[in-house]
């Protein structure tokens, strides 16, 4: 924003291209390949987004551009509101209804949870060419998210990757708290990602399905983990070889256990005669 003159302006970067919503009317959806760079992408400008306390609140094909070299960008922040306030205007429902969640258009609840449930419904949208809701009017759009479950991707596109799938339906959650922490848990969750460790950065506690979807990544090879238990067994072994010489009184040079001392010493055995316990025993009434 700017001044000249008393005049003020507002100067935006113009972005060659076209809409995803026109892209997707065009060809149907995006190859697999295609749709994980967009996805990518998109996750990294709403995090920067949610980084700088911003909640976008409309997000839909409509306001997302991609120009001519394939770079994405999330337009038209019209409705955004900071983070701190975003949940504070509950009753005002502000947004696209078809690309709402269940809070927001129930009960114009926003929130950092409700943009990436935006997110899931745009990229359910860029990788099957369908809409999740398909309600036309507000009443229509409100029932459909009290009664119709999500169809799952792969019912419409055969051979979909299951973590972009997987992905997608966590974002479409009814509940907040079980949608991903963050846009960069999402990425992470996509084709090329980690989900562990993003979900560990995160602070979120992996699901069982997180866990069995990582594969065999960061698993030992046989034969190194042969190699490291051989090691352990060797260095136990050698442990106890040498515990022999670690205490200090295997130091003291004892001809003895000391254990084997002290039952002799109990017994009188070995001692010199003045100090038998029979000696001490005729000694201790002449010191009375």
């Amino acid at each position: 924003m700017g001044e000249v003159d008393g005049q003020h302006f507002l100067s935006m970067e113009y972005v060659d291209g076209e809409d995803l919503k026109g892209l997707l009317m065009r060809i149907g959806r995006l190859p697999s390949d295609k749709g994980v760079h967009v996805a990518q992408q998109l996750c990294a400008g709403l995090a920067a987004a949610h980084d700088k306390g911003v909640v976008h609140r409309d997000l839909k094909p409509a306001n997302i551009m991609i120009d001519g070299r394939g770079q994405v960008r999330i337009m038209d922040f019209g409705l955004a509101r900071l983070t701190a306030g975003a949940g504070q205007h509950s009753g005002e429902v502000s947004g696209t209804p078809a690309y709402m969640a269940p809070e927001q258009l129930a009960q114009g609840q926003t929130s950092i949870q409700s943009d990436l449930y935006s997110l899931g419904l745009v990229l359910y949208e860029v990788f099957t060419g369908k809409r999740v809701h398909q309600g036309e009017s507000f009443e229509d759009l409100l029932q459909d998210h009290q009664q119709a479950a999500v169809v799952a991707p792969s019912v419409l596109v055969e051979n979909l990757d299951p973590a972009v799938e997987r992905t997608i339906l966590r974002c479409l959650n009814r509940e907040p708290s079980g949608r991903p922490g963050s846009a960069r848990v999402i990425a992470a969750g996509l084709p090329g990602g980690d989900p562990l460790a993003a979900a560990m950065a995160a602070g979120e506690t992996p699901s069982p399905e997180m866990v069995a979807a990582a594969g065999d990544e960061g698993t030992m090879k046989p034969v190194a983990a042969w190699m490291c238990l051989a090691g352990v067994v060797v260095g136990l072994i050698a442990a106890i070889f040498l515990s022999r010489w670690s205490h200090r009184v295997n130091q003291a040079g004892l001809e003895k256990h000391p254990e084997a001392i002290r039952r002799e010493a109990q017994a009188g055995i070995n001692l010199p005669a003045r100090m038998r316990p029979e000696t001490l025993a005729r000694i201790s009434p002449l010191a009375e």
